[in-house]
């Protein structure tokens, strides 16, 4: 207990200077100051004290460029405050709960950063959702109001007469349905209920509430609290990626996910000026950096991938110090061609929507291990836990990854679904080896997930590797199947790119000579379009079957 205390005493100095660093805490007179003082006493660091905050600080800088143009603070505060008291005067108090289903921009940010001018507890959608798994959500957390965008008007009931939620279009496009409350935000700002639309003196926060996948089909509901400058854990990235107050960044991860909703919040903190787009195109993230000056990139590897695959060189990216890796694994060859395409500056965090962040990849990690998951964060704790006996396993065996931070999840909302804690820490549901000598993390896999071959432990992931090393293949993905003669062997898909004439032989004979005997796939399925994924870039393995 004396030795963790320690290491979170030391980790929460280091964090507290590489917060500093970054020149965040800089930019203020008196009068910027005090409307800083003013906004964090009254609303705290939700989103909306936050931006309250920058807005006094830096009002005509850039706070958002999305698909609508471009917002200053002073601007984003105007709108997001708007929504708020419309909320308001419709009875949205901290009590109710409020939904968003929306891609990246301002019909996402508006509810988000209203949500501290009441407090009531937000709901971060994932715009993947089927229309079941928004219909269990309304019904079970009792959703009071869901701002969605139009292109998921089919995932809303056609007789809407019970179903319990005031509808809102964050974003409406050409042909947006018309029998919703409000088929715009406009129309919402512009119709105003009957209640009082003050904001309260000091609201009380609700949670900001993450939906994770559930195995029973229904998400979990992750809650988090609203963040509390948690410099010790957010210390490595600060320092690692070298952030300063004011840069712009380009991002392309999701804001319903952590990543991209961790970004938010950091960005808004710092003053800094958030680049973004609702659907992802990998020419168009180039663009962005070229014509907007942006010092860093916050994406994942399915997007970085192809990224990487458009850059001719003709774009001017000079001004990108950083690139910032988190929800996906990467490759081998995927880290080595961005550090051959843009030089040293790839990182990579590790987490995941119950942990938020627990370990973290410099550029130098990367360089010396492209496959690791890098080093704890600074404060909390990290172990590889044996899944039998709970005990620590000795550096360089397999364990249970488990983590606890600042940053941890406080609970599942509801009854349905609880925690799996040992030792207070979460099981993260991946397994993993700590290097003896270099003390990194590196992940193996979810922890169901392992193939037993004929007694070998294989690693999907590892299979997957070597297959995309071989000429004509665009990605792959391995799982493991029930063998007579085995009892598992590994099913391969394999996506191919059109570039050479491959076989399933091809890749067997590869992955044998490359790899080992029992990994050599038993099935393998050529395909000629892209692993089917979800919004964040994570296949979806219940849609692989349609392939073979």
């Amino acid at each position: 207990m004396f030795e963790q205390l320690s290491y979170d005493l030391k980790g929460a100095a280091k964090g507290a200077k590489a917060f500093v660093d970054t020149g965040f805490l800089k930019g203020s007179n008196l009068a910027s100051g005090l409307g800083v003082a003013k906004a964090l006493g009254r609303y705290g660091t939700s989103l909306a004290g936050l931006l309250e905050g920058s807005a006094a600080r830096f009002p005509s800088r850039l706070a958002l460029v999305d698909d609508d143009g471009e917002l200053t603070y002073q601007e984003l505060a105007k709108y997001s405050r708007l929504t708020a008291h419309t909320l308001a005067s419709h009875g949205i108090t901290s009590d109710s709960r409020v939904g968003i289903m929306a891609r990246n921009g301002r019909g996402f940010l508006f509810p988000l950063a209203a949500k501290g001018y009441l407090g009531y507890t937000v709901f971060l959608l994932n715009v993947g959702a089927s229309k079941n798994q928004i219909a269990e959500i309304v019904r079970e957390h009792k959703l009071d109001v869901i701002f969605y965008d139009s292109e998921f008007d089919d995932r809303f009931p056609e007789d809407l007469s019970d179903f319990g939620a005031t509808l809102v279009h964050a974003d409406a496009a050409e042909g947006h349905r018309t029998d919703i409350d409000y088929p715009t935000i406009e129309d919402f700002w512009a119709n105003p209920g009957d209640h009082d639309n003050a904001f309260p003196g000091r609201p009380n926060q609700g949670g900001v509430i993450l939906m994770s996948s559930g195995t029973s089909g229904t998400p979990k509901a992750v809650q988090h609290t609203e963040p509390s400058f948690p410099v010790g854990v957010l210390g490595p990235v600060l320092k690692g990626l070298g952030v300063k107050a004011g840069d712009r960044l380009q991002l392309t991860a999701s804001l319903f996910h952590v990543l991209g909703w961790g970004a938010a919040v950091l960005a808004i903190t710092a003053g800094c000026t958030l680049v973004t787009q609702r659907v992802f195109k990998p020419d168009v993230v180039l663009k962005q950096v070229q014509d907007y000056k942006c010092t860093g990139m916050l994406s994942s590897a399915v997007f970085l991938k192809d990224v990487l695959a458009v850059d001719d060189g003709s774009y001017d990216l000079s001004t990108m110090t950083w690139i910032l890796n988190a929800g996906n694994a990467m490759s081998e060859d995927l880290v080595r061609g961005l550090q051959e395409r843009y030089g040293n500056i790839l990182s990579s965090g590790y987490g995941s929507t119950e942990g938020l962040l627990v370990a973290y990849a410099t550029p130098e990690d990367l360089t010396e291990d492209p496959l690791t998951a890098g080093h704890r964060v600074w404060n909390g704790r990290l172990e590889l836990l044996d899944p039998e006996t709970g005990k620590p396993v000795a550096p360089g065996e397999v364990g249970i990854i488990h983590a606890h931070n600042a940053m941890s999840m406080k609970g599942y909302l509801g009854n349905r679904d609880k925690p799996d804690y040992r030792d207070g820490m979460l099981d993260l549901g991946d397994k993993g080896v700590i290097d003896p000598q270099t003390g990194r993390l590196r992940v193996l896999g979810r922890n169901n997930d392992m193939i037993i071959v004929g007694g070998e432990n294989i690693w999907p992931t590892s299979v997957s590797d070597i297959i995309d090393r071989v000429d004509g293949v665009a990605e792959s993905y391995c799982v493991g199947v029930e063998d007579d003669e085995k009892f598992q062997r590994v099913k391969a898909y394999v996506v191919t790119d059109g570039s050479a004439d491959l076989s399933e032989d091809d890749i067997r004979t590869h992955v044998r000579e490359n790899f080992m005997a029992p990994a050599v796939p038993r099935d393998v399925v050529l395909m000629d379009q892209p692993l089917p994924r979800n919004p964040i870039g994570k296949v979806v393995k219940r849609e692989l079957e349609a392939f073979g």
